[in-house]
């Protein structure tokens, strides 16, 4: 959001610093365990329906057909079309739900005791993680960018971002002119080097964060 294993030289890693990946799409549960869908309430409803959205598009990717993630749900089609009229609005859904998670992650790290440089440094681990082992919701962006519901999450995304990057200037371990873009910079390299070479990403990532530092020195373990 595993296929990637973290292994290396670099101490600030997401491991390192106690961050979960939050990588690999949660699997759906079995069929023998899994509940009846007559049986869900619509939040579950929806819950469900993304998930199995997710491993869908995954697996076969954004072309995928709308019936291919009901079966996946355990749902006949019609019921995946009262949830998301449209299959942009799932991949819309798909991606609010990530954008959602990072902000979150945000917030987490911010309110941290390991201070904010640390604390975002490992942020972008996590997230450098997630995109190498699951890109869906990256692809999914570029298609799904102009939705409304996409835009409302990106700004406040963007914006607890942003205080984590504020805390970290005042903190002194951040460059002055370090914005949100230099992180979505950081991001885009580190997707180029995975398809230069495998495992290329981490070093792409500790050049990023060596850029980003005030110093533009790395940080001592």
């Amino acid at each position: 959001m595993g296929k990637a294993v973290l292994h290396g030289r670099n101490q600030h890693s997401a491991t390192g610093l106690g961050y979960d990946s939050g990588m690999s799409i949660p699997p759906l549960e079995p069929a023998s365990t899994a509940r009846c869908w007559a049986e869900l309430d619509a939040e579950d409803k929806r819950a469900t329906l993304l998930r199995a959205a997710g491993v869908v598009f995954a697996r076969d990717g954004l072309d995928a057909p709308m019936p291919a993630v009901a079966a996946a749900a355990g749902a006949g089609v019609g019921s995946v079309y009262r949830q998301f009229p449209s299959k942009r609005d799932l991949l819309a859904a798909l991606v609010v739900e990530r954008l959602e998670d990072v902000e979150r992650r945000a917030e987490l790290a911010l309110a941290g005791s390991d201070g904010p440089w640390k604390a975002l440094t490992g942020l972008l681990w996590t997230l450098a993680e997630r995109q190498v082992a699951d890109d869906l919701v990256g692809e999914a962006m570029a298609t799904v960018s102009t939705h409304p519901a996409v835009q409302v999450a990106l700004a406040s995304t963007t914006a607890a971002l942003e205080r984590l990057l504020s805390a970290a200037r005042a903190e002194g371990r951040l460059r002055a002119d370090a914005s949100t873009l230099d992180l979505r910079l950081l991001f885009a390299a580190t997707r180029a080097a995975v398809a230069l070479e495998p495992g290329a990403w981490r070093r792409m990532l500790e050049l990023g964060i060596d850029a980003l530092q005030a110093n533009g020195r790395a940080a001592p373990s």
